[in-house]
């Protein structure tokens, strides 16, 4: 019994130290594998904060405390997650362009679309674009109505195949509106620094802050429309130069007796709701238009030809058509869009939208509302 009791004894042990040695190689493997994903999700992070001090610091972006620093890396991080996303879809979800960073991977959509777009009041916009004008608007509500003036309707078929008033020295440099609702001065500037190059032989940065001051016919950092824009600059004897005028994003006393730089003579509204007519028009000069700006994908544009989604229906932004063109691989037809939102937005500063749409109003409604200014003298355009 002894020897029996003995041997038991023994058994009983060597399983003790069975199970022990298995329980300890098992606690040592999990705690193996936490580590592992622990440094993995460790180094996802590190990789994630170091993309964001780069991008903060090719944006020039700072910080007032710690928190907000905190909050606005969540932000960024999220986006990048968002970009990631689409991008790895587009060539099934149909997308003929990319996302990436730019000046606005901080903001939330919401955020976004709060501080670089507006609202446009309810209304039709007439078929002959003479009546109904809408208005862009920013921060704010509407401005009231606009005037009336003559329509360009031009169906023909001959205009060139492409231009991108770009080669041509008739487009000065991408601007930067800030968070300032003056994207309709940025707008009616460009088209008056390109008519100017194409009549004068001179291309000249002109004055937005100007307008912004001084148009009371709109609202400044509330918003504003071009047509009325280019009233004012009628009735003001001409715009003066940037030089002269510079810009501070923000609405101060009118500073007069500026010398003008360059006048006009009046505007012209493209017919509504014809990219042939708008084609047309391009082809003489920069045109503004209005679009209606979406927050997820718009913000976040990086390159190729935007044919993504727009906004609600509504106009909420005023740029510049500086072009059109067809690329040789696929025929894909495309504007070339200049934006006021600096040179790290979009395809520096400038964007690619999708040309010859179903929609009668084209891509984002680019079609509904173009207008360009008079000029007298130099090159005949029209």
């Amino acid at each position: 019994m002894a020897l029996f009791s003995t041997s038991r004894c023994s058994w009983l042990g060597l399983c003790v130290l069975l199970v022990m040695s298995c329980l300890m190689l098992a606690g040592c493997s999990s705690e193996s594998l936490l580590t592992s994903d622990d440094e993995h999700l460790g180094n996802h992070h590190d990789l994630m904060m170091d993309r964001f001090h780069l991008w903060m610091t090719v944006q020039n972006r700072s910080y007032s405390t710690a928190d907000v620093k905190a909050r606005r890396y969540e932000v960024y991080r999220s986006n990048m997650r968002f970009i990631e996303a689409v991008n790895a879809q587009a060539a099934t979800s149909g997308l003929t362009y990319e996302l990436g960073e730019g000046p606005f991977t901080d903001l939330s959509s919401e955020e976004f679309m709060a501080l670089y777009t507006g609202q446009i009041p309810e209304g039709d916009h007439g078929q002959d674009g003479e009546e109904d004008q809408q208005i862009i608007t920013t921060h704010a509500g509407p401005m009231g109505p606009a005037g009336t003036y003559s329509v360009y309707a031009n169906f023909s078929a001959g205009a060139p195949r492409s231009i991108d008033w770009r080669n041509r020295g008739a487009v000065t440099p991408v601007k930067n509106q800030g968070q300032c609702g003056s994207c309709w001065a940025f707008s009616t500037v460009a088209t008056i620094e390109g008519l100017h190059k194409i009549k004068r032989g001179t291309i000249v940065s002109l004055s937005e802050q100007q307008l912004v001051d001084c148009d009371s016919l709109d609202g400044g950092c509330n918003g504003g429309q071009t047509s009325r824009a280019f009233l004012w600059i009628k009735r003001n004897g001409g715009i003066t130069t940037t030089a002269s005028y510079r810009y501070k994003a923000s609405r101060g006393q009118c500073m007069r007796n500026r010398k003008p730089a360059a006048t006009i003579i009046g505007s012209r509204a493209v017919k509504s709701n014809s990219e042939v007519s708008l084609m047309n028009a391009v082809a003489n000069r920069p045109v503004a238009v209005a679009i209606s700006v979406d927050g997820k994908h718009f913000h976040h544009f990086k390159l190729g030809i935007y044919n993504g989604p727009c906004g609600d229906g509504k106009l909420n932004h005023a740029v510049t058509v500086v072009g059109y063109g067809q690329q040789k691989q696929n025929g894909a037809k495309y504007w070339i869009v200049k934006n006021s939102w600096g040179g790290t937005w979009g395809d520096k500063g400038f964007m690619q939208m999708k040309r010859g749409t179903k929609n009668p109003s084209g891509q984002c409604g680019i079609a509904m509302q173009p207008v360009f200014p008079l000029m007298k003298g130099g090159r005949t355009t029209d």
